[in-house]
């Protein structure tokens, strides 16, 4: 199941009612945690592959899953890692288009976001 939002972001009208907020917002909170890591994270990360706000979301995602590794089944925390992995080769090679001669995209960050501090936890992939 994926979320969709009633909205679409900042500054934008709300494309339905008050209802239509209100089912969203109780479909996201009986969604499994493991799902919102899924459908909601990943799938902005992979979205946005190639943009500044990419890199920002699957650094988020690291981090978020992390925190979480303890409270997931093995297998997820697997194909969680897995998923972090080829997002981060997809945005460098993404991000190796973009620098093609291409117009920033509307929306994106001004600068490229840093890593994570060095003391957060790292994914067993980074360890590498």
């Amino acid at each position: 199941m994926e979320a969709e939002g009633p909205g679409k972001g900042a500054g934008h009208e709300p494309a339905g009612s008050a209802e239509d907020a209100r089912k969203f917002m109780q479909q996201m909170r009986s969604l499994p945690v493991d799902q919102v890591i899924g459908d909601v994270m990943l799938s902005a990360a992979q979205v946005k592959l190639g943009r500044r706000d990419a890199r920002l979301l699957i650094d988020l995602s690291t981090v978020a899953h992390e925190h979480a590794r303890p409270y997931l089944p093995g297998e997820l925390t697997r194909q969680i890692d897995e998923a972090l992995g080829q997002l981060r080769l997809g945005q460098v090679s993404a991000e190796g288009h973009a620098n093609q001669g291409g117009e920033p995209e509307e929306n994106d960050l001004d600068r490229m976001p840093a890593p994570p501090p060095a003391g957060a936890p790292q994914s067993p992939a980074d360890h590498a």
